[in-house]
């Protein structure tokens, strides 16, 4: 199962909360970000460089066909005329395979370059029996290529996984100022109610009526951290629409839209999440493959310490509609041998990959340990968090309890609207303090799921 699955499941709403056109779910606004922001379509070109790459490297193994022609004539008289064509077929393990067609004229031609005078085909091998043999650069250039293909899909993935997990935090952030204001919002809606009945009571002389200004005073407390809290819903509703996208035009989010409440989504966080799998995290996809680039390409510089032996053979035959004229009897063969003296070229290449393929391993187990740090640190945090979150539940449930008891009293005339607005604040300190919490929660969750590292897209 996919990192997006898990990141569109992880905070599932229901079915009617997806239908209302005035919301904006976690799961739509992810598969927003997935299907057309900027940064996850440039991902997929990662991947598209990698198979063209892949493409490249495999045009080695293209058959080559390879006209040489040549003429001369001087003073009315045809020196040469000379024809060489030829199509090889590159293999695996220092192969080709050869054929060809020769046809020469002209009064100055080589003998070793004269054929009947219908011409002469060949057919033949090309084997490289030192350097190589069991490696050479086209077998290299294609296996780094494909290694170097995987390494792109992994870093496209880690691509996606980065920008899912800022989309993430700033919907949370946005669900976070959005709640603020709600919380504000219902309290300067109480405290004006408070207020009107106070006035009436000091207007019939059952309370004080000093007690008018403490409940203005507090109306104005509560308007101001309202005001605030607008504001800070719009930087961050603003900031969310930076990740919307339709068609390679951003997209601005609506005023009237809102997300679905923090107490819906915790109530549906997906019970199974992904087991860590470092076998195929993209992280460590990405080094291993890197690795295993680093690895061919020493074999094969290591290979270049051999000497170069190259054997050719080619049967002859002017005939090519009878296959039983390519016999033993009529051939072409050659050897070529060439070795550097002191191979200093090659050894210090050699050494070169060697302590690249070191580093490289290094590296490694560096971001193996890193990452399962990370993850071990995450779970912790996870655990210390829903172990904060029941506790601020029951500090909300208790200034709630607290703040109704301060009411009931005042109705006797055993309190003032002083206390009550000190048990109000506490109540609304303990709620900002939940909403707090249970966004951290819900961002150190969204990170523990790019942390496991699972495919982000197919």
């Amino acid at each position: 199962m996919r990192l997006a699955h898990y990141f569109l499941m992880l905070f599932f709403v229901c079915s009617s909360a997806l239908a209302q056109t005035d919301s904006l779910s976690y799961t739509e606004f992810l598969d927003k970000v997935i299907s057309e922001h900027p940064v996850v379509r440039q991902a997929a070109l990662v991947r598209n460089i990698g198979d063209a790459e892949v493409q490249s490297a495999r045009g080695a193994f293209d058959p080559r066909f390879v006209v040489d022609y040549k003429e001369k004539e001087y003073k009315g008289t045809e020196y040469y005329d000379l024809l060489d064509a030829q199509l090889q077929v590159p293999l695996w393990y220092g192969l080709k395979l050869k054929g060809g067609f020769q046809q020469s004229q002209g009064a100055y031609v080589n003998p070793q370059n004269q054929v009947p005078e219908a011409g002469l085909y060949q057919a033949g091998i090309i084997l490289s029996l030192g350097e190589g043999l069991w490696i050479n650069k086209r077998m290299a250039g294609l296996r780094k290529a494909q290694a170097y293909r995987e390494q792109s899909k992994a870093e496209r993935q880690l691509l996606v996984n980065d920008i899912l997990l800022e989309a993430s935090f700033t919907y949370f952030e946005w669900l976070r100022a959005h709640e603020k204001l709600d919380i504000f919002e219902d309290f300067l809606t109480n405290a004006n109610e408070r207020y009107r009945g106070i006035k009436r009571g000091a207007e019939t002389g059952e309370v004080a009526g000093i007690d008018t200004v403490e409940a203005r005073l507090n109306i104005q407390q509560r308007k101001l951290q309202a005001n605030q809290a607008a504001v800070d819903l719009r930087k961050a509703r603003l900031k969310l629409s930076t990740y919307l996208w339709s068609q390679d035009q951003p997209l601005l989010l609506q005023e009237d839209v809102a997300p679905v409440e923090t107490d819906i989504i915790l109530g549906n966080l997906l019970s199974e999440i992904p087991e860590t799998n470092f076998e195929t995290h993209p992280q460590l996809v990405f080094y291993r493959q890197k690795i295993q680039a680093l690895q061919i390409e020493k074999r094969y510089r290591f290979n270049k310490l051999l000497p170069k032996i190259d054997l050719e053979y080619n049967f002859l035959s002017e005939e090519t509609d009878n296959f039983e004229t390519f016999n033993s009897g009529a051939y072409k063969a050659g050897l070529k041998f060439s070795m550097p003296l002191f191979l200093r070229k090659e050894r210090g290449d050699l050494k070169v990959a060697e302590y690249e393929l070191q580093d490289a391993k290094l590296e490694l187990n560096l971001k193996d340990n890193q990452l399962q740090a990370r993850i071990n640190a995450i779970q912790q945090q996870l655990q210390a968090f829903l172990e904060q979150i029941e506790m601020t539940q029951q500090m909300v449930t208790d200034s709630n309890t607290l703040l109704d008891a301060e009411v009931r009293k005042f109705n006797f005339g055993e309190s003032s609207i002083f206390l009550i607005n000190t048990r109000e604040s506490k109540f609304i300190e303990a709620r900002l303090k939940q909403l707090d919490l249970q966004i951290k929660f819900l961002k150190t969750q969204a990170e523990y799921l790019q942390a496991l590292g699972s495919n982000a897209v197919q």
